[in-house]
């Protein structure tokens, strides 16, 4: 029979060794984690873009196209007229890159018409990168976004401005149109 003391050192010694199997268990689990990263959130931004978007089209279907252009680090429509843009406006365009966008799929396959991505009605390139916008879930609460081969389901804020024409780009605070020197 085994006395009280070493009754409890066994006890120790099992539990140590318990204790060391689960923090090694875990350990492995956390590098497995930090290698395989398919589980993160990836965005909309596309290298391809590079580190500075240069130009910005946006295309709405039925009405004249929009281009705005970084000159000489102020962005401006250029197309249809001519005027220095709101500089809040273009930032919030820009955040269509940086949403999350938790799930994508491949586009082999699918139906394009039943996500309104079977033809370009709204969309917005960035330096030639287009984003074609579809149909809105109303049960994810996200939009479906086509880029390149792949569809996206992305919350997005950016679709009323986009639709709501040049004007939505003018400047609030200016009582006259200015235009940077570049333009002309």
């Amino acid at each position: 029979m085994l006395s009280p003391n070493k009754k409890r050192l066994i006890q120790n010694v099992v539990l140590i060794a318990v204790i060391a199997a689960l923090a090694f268990f875990l350990w492995t689990q956390k590098e497995a984690d930090k290698n395989d990263k398919s589980h993160l959130a990836s965005t909309l931004y596309d290298k391809s873009i590079g580190d500075e978007a240069t130009e910005i089209l946006i295309h709405v279907e039925g009405r004249e196209d929009i281009l705005l252009k970084n000159i000489d680090d102020v962005w401006a429509v250029v197309q249809p007229e001519e005027f220095v843009a709101d500089k809040e406006q273009v930032q919030h365009l820009f955040t269509i890159l940086s949403e999350n966008a938790e799930t994508s799929y491949d586009l082999e396959g699918k139906d394009l018409a039943k996500y309104g991505l079977d033809e370009d009605r709204l969309s917005v390139s960035f330096n030639n990168v287009k984003l074609i916008f579809g149909e809105y879930n109303t049960v994810s609460q996200k939009r479906y976004i086509r880029k390149a081969d792949k569809m996206y389901l992305v919350s997005e804020t950016v679709t009323g401005l986009l639709q709501a024409g040049a004007d939505a780009f003018r400047m609030k605070n200016t009582s006259t149109t200015t235009t940077p020197e570049s333009i002309n």
